[in-house]
Protein backbone atom coordinates (compact mmCIF):
# COMPACT_ATOMS: atom_id res chain seq x y z
CA UNK A 1 0.00 0.00 0.00
CA UNK A 2 1.29 3.42 -0.77
CA UNK A 3 2.08 4.84 2.57
CA UNK A 4 2.62 8.65 0.58
CA UNK A 5 0.84 11.88 2.20
CA UNK A 6 -0.55 13.51 -1.16
CA UNK A 7 -0.86 17.16 0.19
CA UNK A 8 -3.42 19.75 -1.77
CA UNK A 9 -1.46 21.60 -4.13
CA UNK A 10 -2.30 25.26 -4.10
CA UNK A 11 -3.37 27.86 -6.78
CA UNK A 12 -5.01 31.23 -7.05
CA UNK A 13 -8.04 31.31 -9.67
CA UNK A 14 -8.96 35.10 -10.83
CA UNK A 15 -11.92 35.54 -12.69
CA UNK A 16 -14.06 38.02 -13.97
CA UNK A 17 -16.20 39.05 -16.92
CA UNK A 18 -14.58 40.09 -20.60
CA UNK A 19 -12.85 43.08 -20.14
CA UNK A 20 -13.26 44.06 -16.56
CA UNK A 21 -9.46 44.06 -15.92
CA UNK A 22 -8.44 40.66 -15.45
CA UNK A 23 -4.99 40.72 -17.24
CA UNK A 24 -3.90 43.79 -15.56
CA UNK A 25 -4.22 43.21 -12.18
CA UNK A 26 -3.16 39.73 -12.19
CA UNK A 27 0.24 41.50 -13.94
CA UNK A 28 0.52 43.57 -11.48
CA UNK A 29 -0.03 41.31 -8.38
CA UNK A 30 2.54 38.75 -9.72
CA UNK A 31 5.61 40.97 -8.54
CA UNK A 32 7.60 38.22 -9.51
CA UNK A 33 6.18 35.60 -7.16
CA UNK A 34 3.38 34.28 -9.78
CA UNK A 35 2.94 32.96 -13.05
CA UNK A 36 -0.26 33.39 -14.87
CA UNK A 37 -2.17 30.39 -16.58
CA UNK A 38 -4.09 31.46 -18.89
CA UNK A 39 -7.70 29.99 -18.50
CA UNK A 40 -9.09 31.30 -21.92
CA UNK A 41 -10.72 29.22 -24.63
CA UNK A 42 -9.47 31.67 -27.29
CA UNK A 43 -6.07 32.60 -25.80
CA UNK A 44 -4.90 29.18 -26.79
CA UNK A 45 -5.13 29.85 -30.41
CA UNK A 46 -2.14 31.12 -32.30
CA UNK A 47 -2.43 33.68 -34.68
CA UNK A 48 -5.09 35.05 -33.02
CA UNK A 49 -4.09 37.89 -31.29
CA UNK A 50 -6.57 41.04 -31.76
CA UNK A 51 -9.86 39.64 -31.16
CA UNK A 52 -8.84 37.29 -28.23
CA UNK A 53 -7.63 40.31 -26.35
CA UNK A 54 -4.18 38.49 -25.33
CA UNK A 55 -1.35 40.07 -23.11
CA UNK A 56 1.01 42.35 -24.86
CA UNK A 57 4.68 41.70 -25.13
CA UNK A 58 5.75 44.17 -22.25
CA UNK A 59 2.54 41.69 -19.79
CA UNK A 60 4.43 38.55 -21.75
CA UNK A 61 8.38 39.69 -20.51
CA UNK A 62 7.45 40.78 -17.45
CA UNK A 63 5.30 37.74 -16.33
CA UNK A 64 5.84 34.32 -17.54
CA UNK A 65 2.27 33.25 -19.07
CA UNK A 66 1.49 29.71 -19.62
CA UNK A 67 -1.11 28.26 -21.98
CA UNK A 68 -0.83 31.48 -24.55
CA UNK A 69 -0.72 30.43 -28.70
CA UNK A 70 -0.13 26.55 -28.12
CA UNK A 71 -2.72 25.11 -30.66
CA UNK A 72 -3.31 25.99 -34.35
CA UNK A 73 -6.70 27.73 -35.06
CA UNK A 74 -8.44 24.26 -36.54
CA UNK A 75 -7.65 22.31 -33.33
CA UNK A 76 -10.37 21.16 -31.35
CA UNK A 77 -9.03 22.43 -28.08
CA UNK A 78 -11.18 20.43 -25.25
CA UNK A 79 -12.06 21.44 -21.54
CA UNK A 80 -9.86 18.03 -21.01
CA UNK A 81 -6.89 19.35 -22.95
CA UNK A 82 -6.71 21.95 -20.55
CA UNK A 83 -7.09 20.53 -17.43
CA UNK A 84 -4.19 18.10 -18.61
CA UNK A 85 -2.09 21.28 -19.09
CA UNK A 86 -3.20 23.59 -16.71
CA UNK A 87 -2.73 20.85 -14.01
CA UNK A 88 0.80 20.43 -15.37
CA UNK A 89 1.75 24.16 -15.64
CA UNK A 90 0.86 24.44 -11.89
CA UNK A 91 3.26 21.44 -10.58
CA UNK A 92 5.63 23.08 -12.98
CA UNK A 93 5.14 26.53 -11.30
CA UNK A 94 5.31 25.10 -7.88
CA UNK A 95 8.17 22.84 -8.21
CA UNK A 96 10.35 26.37 -8.67
CA UNK A 97 8.90 27.99 -5.79
CA UNK A 98 6.41 30.30 -7.59
CA UNK A 99 2.27 30.57 -7.19
CA UNK A 100 0.01 29.61 -10.01
CA UNK A 101 -2.83 32.31 -10.67
CA UNK A 102 -5.04 31.02 -13.34
CA UNK A 103 -6.18 33.86 -15.10
CA UNK A 104 -9.84 34.14 -17.39
CA UNK A 105 -13.32 34.00 -17.89
CA UNK A 106 -13.59 30.57 -19.18
CA UNK A 107 -16.10 29.30 -16.43
CA UNK A 108 -16.18 25.97 -17.73
CA UNK A 109 -11.89 25.34 -17.79
CA UNK A 110 -11.86 26.72 -14.52
CA UNK A 111 -14.51 24.23 -13.22
CA UNK A 112 -13.24 21.38 -15.42
CA UNK A 113 -10.09 22.08 -13.45
CA UNK A 114 -11.73 21.47 -10.14
CA UNK A 115 -13.39 18.63 -10.84
CA UNK A 116 -13.47 14.81 -12.44
CA UNK A 117 -14.42 15.00 -15.66
CA UNK A 118 -13.52 10.97 -16.64
CA UNK A 119 -17.02 9.66 -17.11
CA UNK A 120 -18.04 11.93 -19.96
CA UNK A 121 -18.37 9.27 -22.81
CA UNK A 122 -15.16 10.16 -25.49
CA UNK A 123 -16.25 12.04 -29.05
CA UNK A 124 -18.70 10.48 -31.60
CA UNK A 125 -17.81 11.54 -34.97
CA UNK A 126 -20.63 10.52 -36.51
CA UNK A 127 -23.42 12.10 -34.39
CA UNK A 128 -21.04 15.48 -34.26
CA UNK A 129 -20.88 15.01 -38.33
CA UNK A 130 -24.48 14.89 -38.15
CA UNK A 131 -24.89 17.71 -35.61
CA UNK A 132 -22.67 20.21 -37.46
CA UNK A 133 -25.03 19.48 -40.77
CA UNK A 134 -28.15 20.81 -39.13
CA UNK A 135 -26.77 23.95 -38.33
CA UNK A 136 -25.31 24.54 -41.01
CA UNK A 137 -28.61 24.19 -42.71
CA UNK A 138 -30.60 26.42 -39.70
CA UNK A 139 -28.09 28.42 -37.86
CA UNK A 140 -29.08 28.30 -34.22
CA UNK A 141 -31.24 25.38 -34.46
CA UNK A 142 -28.35 22.90 -32.03
CA UNK A 143 -28.65 26.29 -29.78
CA UNK A 144 -32.60 26.28 -29.51
CA UNK A 145 -32.18 21.95 -29.49
CA UNK A 146 -30.26 22.28 -26.22
CA UNK A 147 -32.67 25.10 -24.62
CA UNK A 148 -35.04 22.71 -24.91
CA UNK A 149 -33.00 19.76 -23.21
CA UNK A 150 -30.44 21.41 -20.87
CA UNK A 151 -31.42 25.09 -20.25
CA UNK A 152 -29.10 25.73 -17.55
CA UNK A 153 -26.20 24.90 -20.38
CA UNK A 154 -28.31 26.53 -23.03
CA UNK A 155 -28.06 29.89 -20.96
CA UNK A 156 -24.73 30.00 -20.54
CA UNK A 157 -23.33 29.37 -24.08
CA UNK A 158 -23.62 31.85 -26.88
CA UNK A 159 -25.23 30.36 -30.23
CA UNK A 160 -21.92 31.15 -31.78
CA UNK A 161 -20.48 28.89 -29.90
CA UNK A 162 -21.16 26.07 -31.64
CA UNK A 163 -18.07 23.03 -30.88
CA UNK A 164 -19.57 23.62 -27.11
CA UNK A 165 -23.12 23.61 -28.16
CA UNK A 166 -22.19 20.45 -29.86
CA UNK A 167 -20.29 18.61 -27.32
CA UNK A 168 -23.57 19.43 -24.88
CA UNK A 169 -25.90 17.79 -27.25
CA UNK A 170 -23.57 14.77 -27.90
CA UNK A 171 -23.53 13.95 -24.32
CA UNK A 172 -27.26 14.26 -24.04
CA UNK A 173 -27.94 12.00 -27.05
CA UNK A 174 -24.95 9.25 -25.55
CA UNK A 175 -26.25 9.55 -22.04
CA UNK A 176 -29.71 11.06 -21.05
CA UNK A 177 -27.93 12.90 -18.98
CA UNK A 178 -27.43 16.85 -19.51
CA UNK A 179 -23.78 18.78 -20.23
CA UNK A 180 -24.70 20.48 -16.58
CA UNK A 181 -24.69 17.64 -14.68
CA UNK A 182 -20.96 16.52 -16.11
CA UNK A 183 -19.90 19.85 -14.91
CA UNK A 184 -21.05 19.39 -10.83
CA UNK A 185 -19.09 15.98 -10.79
CA UNK A 186 -17.08 15.20 -7.20
CA UNK A 187 -14.59 18.06 -6.89
CA UNK A 188 -11.02 16.63 -6.50
CA UNK A 189 -9.25 17.12 -3.40
CA UNK A 190 -5.68 17.23 -4.50
CA UNK A 191 -6.31 20.91 -5.54
CA UNK A 192 -6.62 23.79 -2.41
CA UNK A 193 -7.80 26.97 -4.29
CA UNK A 194 -8.26 30.53 -3.92
CA UNK A 195 -10.97 32.15 -5.68
CA UNK A 196 -10.76 35.84 -6.77
CA UNK A 197 -13.20 37.24 -8.69
CA UNK A 198 -13.35 41.29 -10.09
CA UNK A 199 -16.40 42.90 -11.03
CA UNK A 200 -17.38 46.82 -11.54
CA UNK A 201 -20.57 48.08 -12.10
CA UNK A 202 -22.43 46.39 -15.12
CA UNK A 203 -22.52 50.52 -16.70
CA UNK A 204 -18.96 51.08 -16.31
CA UNK A 205 -18.15 47.67 -17.66
CA UNK A 206 -19.98 47.93 -21.04
CA UNK A 207 -18.63 51.43 -21.35
CA UNK A 208 -15.57 49.16 -21.11
CA UNK A 209 -16.32 47.21 -23.43
CA UNK A 210 -17.91 49.31 -25.91
CA UNK A 211 -14.33 50.67 -25.98
CA UNK A 212 -12.78 47.70 -26.19
CA UNK A 213 -14.36 46.94 -29.45
CA UNK A 214 -13.70 49.70 -30.65
CA UNK A 215 -10.06 49.30 -30.19
CA UNK A 216 -9.80 45.95 -31.56
CA UNK A 217 -11.46 47.37 -35.08
CA UNK A 218 -9.26 50.35 -35.31
CA UNK A 219 -6.20 47.78 -34.21
CA UNK A 220 -7.26 45.56 -37.55
CA UNK A 221 -9.61 42.76 -36.14
CA UNK A 222 -11.09 42.67 -39.52
CA UNK A 223 -7.88 42.38 -40.99
CA UNK A 224 -6.68 39.49 -38.83
CA UNK A 225 -10.08 37.22 -39.74
CA UNK A 226 -9.57 38.00 -43.05
CA UNK A 227 -5.90 36.59 -43.00
CA UNK A 228 -7.31 34.01 -41.26
CA UNK A 229 -9.41 32.95 -44.16
CA UNK A 230 -6.84 33.57 -46.31
CA UNK A 231 -4.51 30.77 -44.55
CA UNK A 232 -7.17 28.50 -44.97
CA UNK A 233 -9.74 28.97 -41.45
CA UNK A 234 -12.90 29.17 -42.39
CA UNK A 235 -16.07 29.08 -40.46
CA UNK A 236 -15.97 25.18 -39.07
CA UNK A 237 -12.79 25.95 -37.93
CA UNK A 238 -13.72 25.93 -33.81
CA UNK A 239 -11.60 29.30 -33.11
CA UNK A 240 -13.06 31.06 -35.68
CA UNK A 241 -16.55 30.63 -33.84
CA UNK A 242 -15.16 33.16 -31.27
CA UNK A 243 -16.87 37.06 -30.53
CA UNK A 244 -15.90 38.78 -33.46
CA UNK A 245 -14.76 36.33 -35.84
CA UNK A 246 -17.47 34.88 -36.28
CA UNK A 247 -18.99 38.16 -36.89
CA UNK A 248 -16.06 39.53 -39.60
CA UNK A 249 -17.28 36.18 -41.32
CA UNK A 250 -20.93 37.17 -41.81
CA UNK A 251 -19.66 40.65 -42.78
CA UNK A 252 -17.12 38.87 -44.93
CA UNK A 253 -19.66 36.88 -46.73
CA UNK A 254 -21.77 39.72 -47.44
CA UNK A 255 -24.55 38.60 -44.15
CA UNK A 256 -24.51 42.37 -42.60
CA UNK A 257 -23.06 45.75 -43.13
CA UNK A 258 -20.17 47.21 -42.04
CA UNK A 259 -22.13 48.91 -39.32
CA UNK A 260 -24.38 46.04 -38.66
CA UNK A 261 -21.23 43.93 -37.96
CA UNK A 262 -20.03 46.24 -35.62
CA UNK A 263 -23.37 46.72 -33.27
CA UNK A 264 -23.66 42.88 -33.03
CA UNK A 265 -20.04 42.18 -32.06
CA UNK A 266 -20.60 44.63 -29.54
CA UNK A 267 -23.99 43.17 -28.44
CA UNK A 268 -22.97 39.81 -28.25
CA UNK A 269 -19.93 41.02 -26.27
CA UNK A 270 -22.17 42.55 -23.67
CA UNK A 271 -24.18 39.18 -23.75
CA UNK A 272 -21.11 37.55 -23.11
CA UNK A 273 -20.34 39.53 -20.24
CA UNK A 274 -23.86 39.68 -18.71
CA UNK A 275 -23.41 35.34 -18.69
CA UNK A 276 -19.64 35.17 -17.30
CA UNK A 277 -21.28 36.75 -14.67
CA UNK A 278 -24.17 34.91 -14.30
CA UNK A 279 -21.82 31.68 -14.14
CA UNK A 280 -19.37 33.20 -11.49
CA UNK A 281 -21.67 34.52 -9.30
CA UNK A 282 -22.98 30.58 -9.02
CA UNK A 283 -19.77 30.05 -7.42
CA UNK A 284 -19.20 29.25 -3.98
CA UNK A 285 -16.56 30.41 -1.72
CA UNK A 286 -15.51 33.61 -3.67
CA UNK A 287 -13.75 36.65 -2.58
CA UNK A 288 -14.84 39.97 -4.63
CA UNK A 289 -13.19 42.55 -5.33
CA UNK A 290 -12.70 45.65 -7.56
CA UNK A 291 -9.68 45.29 -10.44
CA UNK A 292 -7.95 48.38 -9.48
CA UNK A 293 -7.73 46.81 -5.81
CA UNK A 294 -4.46 45.42 -6.09
CA UNK A 295 -3.28 45.96 -2.64
CA UNK A 296 -6.49 44.38 -1.94
CA UNK A 297 -5.63 41.13 -3.72
CA UNK A 298 -2.41 40.95 -3.04
CA UNK A 299 -3.15 40.89 0.44
CA UNK A 300 -5.35 38.27 0.09
CA UNK A 301 -3.06 35.95 -1.90
CA UNK A 302 -0.48 36.83 0.99
CA UNK A 303 -2.75 35.62 3.48
CA UNK A 304 -3.73 32.10 1.40
CA UNK A 305 -0.50 31.31 1.18
CA UNK A 306 1.11 32.27 4.67
CA UNK A 307 1.56 29.02 6.12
Amino acid sequence: MDSTVHYPRKAVFLFGPTGVGKTRLAVDIARGRCEIISVDSMQVYRDMEIGTAKPGPGDLERVAHHLVSIVEPDYRFSAGDFKRLALGAIDDITGRGKIPLLVGGTGLYFRALESRLGDAPPADLELRRSLYREEEKSRGALHRRLLAVDPETADRLHPNDVVRVVRALEIFALTGKTFSRFTKMEVCDNLDVLKIGVTIEREELYARLENRCERMIDSGLGVEVYGLLSSGCDERCPSMKGIGYSHFIDYFKGCFSFDETVRRFKRDTRRYAKRQLTWFRREKDVRWFDPRDVRGVSGEIDRFFTP
